[in-house]
């Protein structure tokens, strides 16, 4: 039994460094704006229709070049509740207010990372508090909606350094790709030896 215990134990350990290896490649996504659509979570089951109700369901994200994640949040019924307010990992961020109508609001912040944790509080008028919930994005239904083109900054060298570099720049690249492309697959395939190797030591013990 102990030795099953073991080999569960690194079974769920080997999944989760395979999740947070998917989970970073979002964040070699091209610069540019896309529609992304939402997810929210609340503990309870009427603030999770709440939040359905007056959350767009579809969001947009902005991927600047220099490494800049802006997401923009359009909210309906603010005839009923005010004061929008976005923490990112558990701290308030600066929101623009990009667009405003009679009874909506679209909210602009910036995130460090994709993988941040986003939670929104607004005051209700008719419960005379606040409401908290997360905004979860669902990156599988990413939709490039606009690409940016990103400015390269000339410099003057010789001809002969600029393709040198400009080879070394796509080599290294190519070899980031790989490296990250095949981070799952190796973690996964370490597992699989692991438990195997595992099943087998205990199937002779219990010989």
């Amino acid at each position: 039994m102990k030795i099953l215990k073991h080999l569960f134990t690194i079974c769920l350990t080997m999944l989760c460094l395979t999740n947070v290896a998917f989970a970073a490649g979002n964040e070699d996504i091209e610069p540019g704006l896309y529609n992304i659509k939402n997810d929210v979570y609340h503990e309870q089951e009427i603030g999770m229709s709440m939040a359905r109700t007056y959350l767009d369901e579809t969001m947009q994200l902005e991927v600047v070049g220099d490494g800049t994640y802006n997401y923009i949040v359009g909210f309906s019924g603010t005839e009923y509740m005010n004061n929008h307010r976005i923490t990112v990992d558990g701290k308030s961020v600066d929101i623009e207010t990009v667009e405003e109508g009679a009874s909506t609001i679209k909210l602009k912040f910036t995130v460090d990372s994709l993988d941040s944790k986003i939670q929104t509080q607004i005051y209700v008028d008719a419960m005379e508090r606040d409401v908290e919930f997360d905004i979860i994005p669902n990156f599988d239904t990413l939709e490039l909606v606009e690409k940016y083109e990103v400015e390269e900054k000339e410099e003057e060298v010789e001809a002969v350094n600029t393709e040198d570099e400009s080879d070394n720049t796509e080599e290294t690249q190519e070899e980031t790709k790989e490296s990250k492309s095949s981070t799952p697959v190796i973690i996964a395939g370490v597992a699989a030896v692991v438990v195997i190797a595992g099943a087998v030591v205990f199937a002779k013990k219990k010989k």
